[in-house]
């Protein structure tokens, strides 16, 4: 892509889902797919679907599994130059479990392989690198989670150091709250100040209503619009649909009625659809739009991200 090309830029971790080839306990599945995934990642792909430049800043390790993450991002669009690759750590992975439900869907658990991988050593010096400083310099958005300062000490700096010394001046800071329980267990507190900390100093905040409710101690759309004003943009989730805030400006939409394989990643494609609108000029309303047509993409087979 030009260099001159203002692209979005997401930072956070990469890793290798394995999915198995048909529902059940994993102790009777024989055959897994391996397909990417990673919160960022797939927004990140849900842009470049969208027809957004996009870019990752990221680590995998030196193995298999992290060239077959770099070489699906090129595949669906997106550039690679910042990941880095780690000669010692290894690429983090996940298992998904899938259980049959009485409607024909079926729902996903994660069971994660992450501890000591080459992301969870993401730090300020990520950030710093010549390649992920020239994508931040051309950035006119910049997506990240509340998934990457739960990873280590040196990723939750590097997050800081994204909020603070490298924030571009000209790209909207995207931060999608992105509770995991497991990641902070018996340090909820402090990641609730964390990431209240991150919501407030984001141009965009998503959060779904049951995150909201765990962090911030209420899934109201209006109660956490009053609790956190300095975002321009707050989107508020749920299964049946959204609730968005344009400074004071407000839509309501509904989710699209189509049919359901598995739900794990209709959030990532959801932002990444709502980025998109942004970026392109579009409504509030039509930014939600855009939102749910490109999260129906996610939910429509068991990979994370979108086709």
């Amino acid at each position: 892509m030009p260099e001159s090309t203002p692209l979005a830029v997401c930072f956070g971790e990469g890793m290798v889902a394995l999915v198995p080839a048909t529902a059940g306990a994993l102790e009777s599945c024989r055959t897994f797919e391996r397909s990417l995934a990673g919160a960022e990642w797939n927004t990140a792909i849900a842009l470049a679907s969208a027809g957004v430049d996009t870019a990752v800043i990221s680590r995998v390790g030196d193995d298999g599994f992290g060239r077959f993450l770099t070489a699906e991002l090129r595949g669906h669009g997106v550039e690679d130059s910042g990941v880095e690759v780690d000669q010692d750590a290894p690429t983090g992975l996940y298992v998904k479990e899938l259980s049959p439900r009485p409607d024909g869907a079926v729902d996903g658990t994660m069971h994660y392989y992450r501890a000591g991988s080459a992301a969870a050593a993401l730090s300020p010096h990520t950030l710093a690198s010549p390649a992920a400083s020239a994508l931040l310099a051309r950035a006119a958005l910049v997506h990240t989670s509340g998934i990457t300062p739960a990873l280590s000490d040196s990723a939750a700096a590097a997050q800081e150091s994204l909020f603070a010394d490298r924030r571009p001046a000209a790209a909207l800071l995207s931060f999608d709250l992105n509770w995991r329980p497991a990641l902070w267990r018996g340090k909820e507190a402090h990641a609730a100040e964390l990431l209240s900390g991150f919501a407030r100093r984001a141009d965009v905040l998503f959060c779904t209503r049951p995150d909201a409710e765990a962090v911030f101690g209420t899934s109201d759309p209006d109660a956490l619009r009053a609790r956190f004003p300095e975002p321009r943009f707050l989107v508020v989730t749920d299964p049946g649909g959204a609730v968005a805030f344009d400074g004071r400006e407000r839509a309501q939409s509904d989710a699209l009625d189509v049919p359901v394989v598995e739900t794990i990643g209709a959030g990532d494609a959801f932002a990444g659809g709502f980025l998109a609108g942004v970026l392109a000029g579009l409504s509030l309303s039509g930014s939600l739009a855009r939102a749910h047509r490109i999260a129906t993409r996610a939910i429509a087979s068991t990979r994370d991200h979108v086709d």
